[in-house]
């Protein structure tokens, strides 16, 4: 039964990371978009690395007679996605292969951590305006500026936070066993500890590393920042401290504080911690959300969990309170 525990949690780990691998918005996406007889096929460049020249390659069939030209419209300095597109700076784009298509642009990446935005036009020899390729939304493309990670920082953090999904997994499983109160309590607590551990360690100092090679930050979490994925790992961490803090009674078997929760309801919170993980990997990585929802969000998650975990200690506090009370005394009290 352990082994076969053990080979369900791998494969769901694996499959939950290729899921999110599939959905994340740092891979390249292709787009394509027809618009008056011209027809758009972009493969996007999402990031480079910084003070590197790359091209942006795409293929434009349509009529093109004299006059008709391919144009690069790209964000110029304290330009962002909100800028009238107008503003943008223009540039025509250059033919890899004319037969084929095949146009390009040539752009060099500035700072780490920086960004620019960008999309393509086709204007005929008065600057009328034909047909334009953007995001489906109307918004422009854009290119992240980022830095080269130690490979040693790259492959810990990884390390961290696939023992993370894993374990969490794996501890999910095993909270099947309280919710059928079955005794394994001690193992329970003791893997979602290993998890918390793991979590730790991937998402603080070597995800500190991580951010601070590729973007030149540190932590983006609440409080210090809105990026989604930073917010995302550290709501798992908040999640995982208190299953880990709930069950202290079981990690230490009774040497340090007690349970806070019965371990029927202590194996229910494990299994949570699935859902929770799916939740968090359904959400595509590097995506980001405003600034008000991402903090809406997370502080609602911790304030939450917080409330939640007092209420336990509370409850465990009145209860054994009043079993005080109600013990029989000796002749000696």
């Amino acid at each position: 039964m352990k082994t076969i525990r053990i080979i369900v949690a791998l494969l769901l780990t694996l499959t939950l990371l290729y899921v999110a691998r599939e959905n994340s918005r740092g891979r390249p996406e292709f787009y394509t978009h027809t618009e008056n007889g011209y027809t758009f096929e972009f493969n996007t460049v999402p990031k480079i690395t910084e003070h590197k020249s790359d091209r942006l390659s795409l293929k434009i069939t349509g009529p093109f007679e004299p006059g008709i030209k391919a144009i690069f419209r790209q964000s110029l300095l304290e330009q962002d996605k909100n800028t009238n597109l107008a503003k943008y700076g223009t540039a025509p784009l250059s033919v890899e292969d004319s037969a084929a298509g095949i146009f390009y642009a040539q752009t060099t990446a500035g700072d780490k951590g920086g960004r620019t935005w960008y999309y393509f036009e086709i204007r005929d020899n008065v600057g009328g305006l034909r047909a334009s390729l953007r995001m489906p939304n109307g918004e422009p493309f854009m290119l992240k500026y980022i830095g080269e990670v130690p490979s040693v920082a790259l492959f810990f953090h990884i390390l961290f936070m696939f023992a993370t999904v894993f374990f969490a997994i794996l501890g999910a499983l095993y909270g099947f066993d309280l919710v059928r109160n079955r005794t394994n309590a001690h193992q329970f607590a003791m893997i979602f500890f290993i998890t918390t551990v793991s979590a730790f360690l991937g998402c603080y100092p070597f995800g500190f590393m991580m951010n601070h090679y590729a973007f030149g930050t540190i932590w983006e979490g609440v409080p210090f920042g809105t990026d989604a994925t930073d917010n995302k790992t550290q709501l798992l961490f908040v999640y995982l401290v208190f299953i880990t803090l709930s069950s202290i009674g079981s990690l230490t078997r009774g040497k340090i504080g007690r349970n806070i929760f019965s371990l029927r309801t202590l194996g229910w919170f494990g299994i949570g911690s699935f859902f929770v993980l799916l939740g968090i990997y359904l959400i595509p990585h590097s995506i980001q959300f405003s600034p008000g929802l991402t903090k809406a969000v997370c502080w609602l998650w911790i304030s939450h969990i917080a409330m939640l975990y007092l209420f336990g200690q509370y409850n465990t506090w009145r209860k054994s309170n009043s079993a005080g009370k109600h013990r029989k005394r000796t002749p000696l009290e």
